[in-house]
């Protein structure tokens, strides 16, 4: 396999599991705290790995510009609606649909990088979002509270995740910022937000926190926030991103598996239907390579 495919799949997994536990911090914990702790959290881990390896060399400020800028739409805006989704409905139900990423990284890197599209890769992407739809549920969740909008605030998420997680990134790396100096800005832009969202969300208002929320915040810095993102960038700078990305696809699988292993849930029979076509889509991606 090729090494730029198993920093992906890593990354995939990674991001599969902080995904689905994140919704046992959401429980008692508040969006906005949980959101600020884990990007705080993410610098204990990125600065000290960043200076015993390259350091954060500096770029164009236009560049440190756009890394922010991406870091606050992937890691404050979409995992804010993602969380969102996640306290409405069920952890199989969003997982899926959030992570329509594949689709959109494509999109981003044909559009905005000027990468030539490869068919593969939009089949491979195409399979992705159809296995994300069998393995949606049917199931009418009318008396769950804001649980019809749910869907749709996943779907979203997924949209600028699959944008944010390619175009900037890559566009970053391509121009010579240091994949360290990236992940710190993304760090950085995502502390902003979440750190603004919770003196505007709270304001004058108790927050509510326990050890537990606070404990998994700081667990999903590390393995999403730090090594996720550590495992994707070094793949998107080793391959293109076109064909990196349908590998974001990944993370339907780990969390579906994550949201049975570890909350216990009940997906439908239609799931298995879904998880032959992300592992088809995944499998077509790692041979056109």
């Amino acid at each position: 396999m090729n090494i730029a495919i198993l920093f992906a799949v890593t990354s995939a997994a990674l991001w599969g599991g902080g995904q689905v536990i994140a919704k046992r911090g959401l429980e008692d914990t508040s969006i906005a705290m949980f959101g600020f702790v884990r990007s705080l959290s993410a610098f204990l881990f990125v600065i000290p790995f960043g200076l015993l390896t390259t350091g954060f060399p500096l770029p164009s400020i236009f560049l440190l510009v756009v890394a922010i800028l991406g870091g606050a739409l992937d890691s404050f805006v979409g995992t804010l609606l993602y969380m969102t989704a996640l306290r409405s409905s069920p952890a199989h139900e969003v997982v899926p649909l959030a992570n329509t990423a594949p689709f959109w990284g494509v999109m981003a890197a044909v559009l905005f990088l000027g990468e030539a599209p490869r068919i593969a890769s939009f089949i491979a992407a195409a399979l992705v979002i159809v296995g994300a739809y069998f393995l949606s549920s049917r199931r009418a969740r009318l008396d769950v509270p804001g649980s019809r909008s749910g869907p749709w605030i996943a779907l979203a998420a997924g949209a600028i995740w699959g944008i944010a997680e390619v175009a900037p990134s890559k566009y970053c790396l391509t121009h010579g910022m240091a994949a360290s100096t990236y992940q710190l800005m993304i760090i950085l832009g995502s502390a902003v937000g979440w750190g603004g969202y919770l003196l505007v969300r709270h304001r004058g208002h108790a927050i509510s926190w326990s050890r537990k929320g606070l404990g998994i915040a700081v667990l999903t810095a590390f393995t999403n926030l730090f090594l996720g993102w550590l495992l994707w960038l070094l793949a998107l700078g080793r391959a293109p991103a076109s064909l990196i990305s349908p590998m974001r696809g990944l993370v339907v699988l780990f969390g579906f598996l994550a949201s049975i292993l570890l909350l216990k849930e009940n997906p439908s029979k239609r799931s298995a239907v879904g998880v032959v076509l992300i592992i088809a889509g995944v499998t077509l991606v790692s041979l056109a390579w």
